[in-house]
């Protein structure tokens, strides 16, 4: 039972968090004018998720993303993922126009995965309508950036907007196969297997990732 006392409570909290959000948006509006844009790299969509959802957008952690270079391993010249699309640095997809034949440095590769996740990934987060640990956050990054947008939007995110893990980590678990580069025939890979093994343990486990190195064996 509500009384009239806790309920003026509840919206004198309410009130009271909705100016706090307020506030930190315009701070941090006024940074960003401040130093440049250019000099802040991604604010700007941060900036549009807290206003509009007036909490803090979902992102990947640093360990989160260094997992994820751990596990594309860095190519300084174009290869074939295995999918038939030209790859470079830390999984970077080749895209029309762009031209890497003569290669690219570990620096310039880095540059092009943290670009790649602001364009990929952090879109895909913004999605996500609930609030989640910086475990399953990571998680899906990964997930994401091996999988692209489709499959996570499509399959994934009504499951993790509902709250239904369970149903989240089953359907992680359905992306296992690929083509092998022999035979042509589409079957279960076992990098893929083992990615999305340590991406489901991730997402179940409160504990920070750098506790969870021996989850994933190393391929």
């Amino acid at each position: 039972m509500v009384t009239e006392d806790g309920a003026m409570t509840k919206e004198v909290r309410k009130r009271y968090a909705t100016a706090t959000r307020l506030c930190v948006v315009a701070t941090v509006a006024a940074v960003l004018v401040f130093v440049g844009e250019p000099r802040v790299r991604g604010l700007s969509a941060g900036i549009a998720a807290l206003a509009a959802t007036g909490t803090a957008p979902l992102r990947m952690s640093d360990s989160g993303l260094a997992r994820i270079r751990q596990r594309e391993a860095f190519m300084p010249k174009p290869y074939d993922d295995g999918a038939g699309n030209l790859t470079i640095g830390y999984g970077h997809l080749i895209r029309k126009g762009e031209d890497y034949s003569n290669g690219i440095t570990e620096a310039e590769a880095d540059t092009l995965f943290r670009q790649d996740v602001e364009r990929v990934v952090d879109p895909a987060l913004d999605k996500i309508t609930i609030d989640l640990t910086q475990n399953q956050v990571d998680a899906l990054g990964s997930f994401i950036f091996n999988v692209g947008t489709g499959g996570f939007l499509k399959n994934l995110l009504p499951h993790v907007n509902a709250g239904e893990y369970e149903a989240t980590t089953k359907s992680m678990l359905k992306y296992i196969t690929g083509r092998d580069a022999r035979s042509g025939r589409r079957q279960v890979l076992r990098g893929l297997l083992t990615r999305r093994q340590f991406e489901v343990a991730l997402f179940k486990n409160p504990v920070p990732l750098q506790f969870l190195k021996s989850v994933m064996p190393h391929s």
